[in-house]
């Protein structure tokens, strides 16, 4: 029974990690594309690229673990099926519940890693990668404020700068604002400075003029001010942020923040429906894998898996999923945290339920053919 076990084993474990390899890779991809053009901006090399953007691929793993433990589940099923194996399984007596065994304790394995990466490490990560894209933002407004240079971060605004001193302090400002049809707007300041306040990029200007021109008539409206802050946020075009404070947390953040009531600009409720979300996600691995074993393992006396419940498990698998993820998103401002479970403990339970009558089927054959 142990080189069986170990047989299962060897090939789900491979046809997942393989599996995961390829779809968490595309995926990272396709996520850090969107910053090419910010590094390029800047003019950073491609270390620095991979070095920042490496820092998705815990998240990225996170989310596609359970559709890995489902695609790697078939993979290893139909294997077996073609190879007959499953038949000679059969037939030497080996029961349902020592045939999924190997899945379920590797899925097992794989959940609790699913849990140290939702619960800890991707938000950590994130956390870094959004400090870092900050920093870079940081820069390119920076880099923006030349001293006895024009620039134009778009098309709608013109800097310029006469000098800086050595705190970095801008002396002597000008931006044109064109962003609307009907005016031009035009501040000016004898000195201003960067500062980063929640996120946003500010522009803090003192002791200047603001000229307001209108595009018909040319007329030209004045307002003096001593200080003013502009929200250069606004103005130049950053990567989008995609993530939310809330997952950037880990779960003992979140647990202090309700127990603390720590502001994470969420509410209490907010807060304990994303703990509760991100405890209930891993759960989906045991969830797909079931749903697998169910349908793939049905009529394996023949060579061949019928073609209808490949598309029975992605579709239910999707559908699962799908109303899941509404379902959280849905109750995220009311007390309702229970509600994240239901969706997959009902699958788990509904299979183990199955697993243990069909044992017991199994137990009185064996009984009826002793007698």
């Amino acid at each position: 029974m142990s080189i069986i076990y170990r047989y299962i084993s060897y090939n789900f474990i491979k046809a997942f990690f393989i599996v995961l390899l390829i779809m968490s890779t595309l995926a990272w991809i396709t996520q850090a594309i969107g910053y090419v053009d910010l590094f390029i901006d800047k003019e950073r090399t491609l270390i620095d690229f991979f070095k920042l953007t490496i820092l998705m691929y815990p998240w990225v793993i996170s989310m596609l673990i359970p559709a890995s433990l489902l695609i790697a589940s078939v993979i290893s099923i139909d294997k077996m099926t073609k190879d007959s194996e499953n038949v000679i399984l059969d037939t030497s007596g080996i029961s349902l519940l020592q045939k999924v065994s190997p899945y379920v304790s590797i899925t097992l394995l794989v959940t609790i890693l699913h849990y140290s990466l939702s619960l800890y490490l991707a938000p950590w990560s994130m956390s870094h990668f959004r400090d870092n894209i900050n920093e870079i933002r940081s820069d390119i407004i920076s880099s923006s404020f030349k001293k006895n240079q024009f620039s134009t971060p778009n098309n709608d605004y013109t800097i310029y700068v006469s000098e800086k001193n050595d705190s970095g302090n801008f002396i002597g400002i000008m931006i044109k604002d064109n962003n609307s049809d009907e005016i031009t707007v035009t501040y000016t300041s004898k000195e201003a400075r960067l500062i980063n306040i929640q996120e946003q990029i500010i522009l803090e200007m003192s002791d200047g003029i603001i000229f307001s021109e209108n595009k018909y008539d040319n007329s030209i409206n004045r307002i003096s001010f001593e200080n003013y802050k502009m929200n250069l946020s606004n103005i130049f075009d950053f990567a989008e942020n995609k993530y939310s404070k809330l997952s950037e947390k880990s779960l003992s953040e979140l647990i202090e923040a309700v127990s603390n009531e720590i502001n994470f600009y969420a509410s209490p409720t907010q807060i304990m429906n994303e703990t509760h979300s991100r405890i209930a996600s891993p759960l989906y691995a045991l969830t797909f894998i079931f749903i697998s074993l169910f349908y793939m393992q049905r009529n394996s006396n023949f060579r061949t898996i019928n073609f209808r419940y490949f598309l029975y498990v992605g579709l239910i698998a999707f559908l699962l999923k799908l109303s899941g993820t509404i379902l959280s998103n849905e109750i995220k401002a009311y007390n309702l945290y229970f509600m994240h479970y239901i969706i997959p403990i009902s699958v788990i339970s509904v299979y183990l339920i199955y697993l243990i009558l069909y044992n017991l089927k199994e137990l009185r054959q064996i009984n009826e053919i002793i007698k």
